[in-house]
């Protein structure tokens, strides 16, 4: 059975009982004031009934016509007959109502007997007396249930009617309510179904979030599944990027030092033979590493804390950027020289910091400037790269540490888009942040904010 046709069974059902409980109670409030009120109306006919009948039996000024008018204005229901007779048993006045015997008449079909069964009446016989002197007698017909009184039980028949034309009326307004709420929910079933469809067969997928607030949860988680699908689908693919843009960095500094010494613009001193020796150990390390990075199903690697010095790491990393850098014309320098110890992951903080440095290099023009500074308090150390470049837009900053993202102004630019978001995950990885601050051709600042101790 589908979701439709369950949300009608059930819509209408519940429609339904509550027409049908409210009717019952109703009803039965109802019944139960019109039984007293009839009851209390009787009481009160046949009071005055009497008194005026002992008045008519006493005096000789009421004429029979008089004393039938009286005894007609009292002629109501549940009463149909009234009879009056003298103390010998002379008939003085005979009531009977042709209304009620209309209406008897009607409600004789088959439909009210099979309801309410047939009325029946009895007679109510006062005897009329003065001072213990017997005056007469009074011979009131009526139905011999009160509450089974025509105007009672046309008032059920009524009731009735119109439960069940509330019923319909209801029935009729669920039914174009639910079905049209049941298609709202039909379709956005429809389309969570062909979204999870899509996410299975990889094609691209783009849904209207449901107003529902249960299938708008089913169609985010499926987001966000389509989201993790994506990247254990793409984890191999990212993993190899990942290791290509780590190799080329050391890469790019081996070659521009070789050309550098082939073309005599930098001596083979063994501080630059060092550099190229680190060089060849980071390729070396990320080689030995490569079987953990192609792990498809690792989500992180392990941290390896040690301790070191920061103002030697960077010298370091500018004595491998600076050919680099020079042969553009830029000027890389360190604006802070204090001394900072650190114990995080040495290879992730500098890895990231090549990366902003490798980027600030690809957008900053001839004759520009790139400066590293850095500052710390008692457990946070904030290092700043800034810039001289072409700025980012706001609509770039947004994405700029997203894989394989690439800006507007990244046409003439060699690259993947992936250094950044490298930079960013290695950050996140020793438990710190990374930021930018930046305008369109005012350059840029990234900023730096790791734990000194992890």
């Amino acid at each position: 059975m589908t979701i439709r046709r369950q949300w009608l069974i059930v819509l209408i059902t519940t429609a339904i009982l509550a027409v049908a409980v409210n009717s019952l109670v109703l009803s039965s409030l109802t019944n139960r004031y019109f039984d007293n009120y009839t009851t209390e109306n009787y009481d009160s006919h046949l009071t005055q009934l009497v008194e005026f009948s002992k008045q008519a039996l006493l005096e000789d000024s009421y004429t029979n016509d008089q004393i039938s008018t009286q005894l007609e204005s009292h002629l109501v229901d549940p009463i149909v007959k009234i009879e009056l007779y003298d103390a010998n048993g002379q008939l003085i006045a005979k009531i009977q109502s042709d209304e009620a015997e209309e209406t008897r008449g009607m409600m004789k079909n088959r439909a009210m007997n099979s309801m309410f069964g047939t009325a029946s009446e009895e007679v109510d016989n006062v005897e009329i007396s003065n001072s213990g002197v017997l005056l007469g007698k009074l011979y009131i017909t009526r139905y011999s249930s009160l509450g089974n009184s025509i105007g009672n039980r046309m008032f059920k028949v009524s009731l009735i009617n119109n439960s069940l034309l509330s019923v319909g009326l209801v029935l009729i307004f669920v039914i174009i309510f639910g079905v049209l709420i049941s298609r709202k929910m039909s379709r956005d079933l429809t389309n969570t179904a062909s979204l999870a469809l899509n996410i299975d067969l990889g094609n691209p997928t783009e849904v209207k979030l449901s107003k529902v607030r249960e299938i708008r949860t089913i169609q985010q988680s499926l987001e966000t599944l389509k989201t993790r699908l994506k990247l254990k689908q793409t984890s191999r693919k990212n993993l190899v990027d990942e290791l290509v843009h780590q190799t080329r960095t050391p890469l790019t500094i081996l070659k521009t030092h070789l050309e550098a010494f082939e073309d005599g613009i930098v001596e083979m001193t063994p501080e630059e033979i060092k550099i190229c020796e680190d060089q060849i150990d980071n390729i070396t390390a990320m080689i030995a590493n490569m079987s953990s990075m192609l792990d498809a199903e690792k989500d992180t690697e392990a941290i390896k804390s040690e301790e070191f010095e920061l103002n030697q790491l960077l010298k370091q990393i500018i004595g491998g950027l600076k050919v680099q850098f020079e042969k553009k014309q830029i000027d890389l320098s360190v604006k802070s020289n204090h001394k900072v110890v650190l114990k995080t992951d040495k290879y992730k903080l500098s890895q990231s910091i090549y990366n902003v440095l490798t980027n600030a290099y690809k957008f900053t023009e001839a004759r520009g400037t790139v400066s590293i500074s850095y500052m710390t308090s008692k457990d946070e150390l904030v290092m700043t790269i800034e810039d001289s470049g072409i700025g980012i837009s706001e609509k770039d900053k947004e994405h700029l540490f997203e894989a394989y993202y690439r800006g507007d102004n990244t046409n003439n630019i060699i690259g993947e888009g992936i250094g950044l978001y490298i930079a960013k995950e290695n950050i996140n990885k020793i438990q710190g942040a990374i930021s930018v601050v930046s305008e369109v051709g005012s350059g840029s600042k990234f900023i730096i904010k790791i734990p000194k101790n992890i």
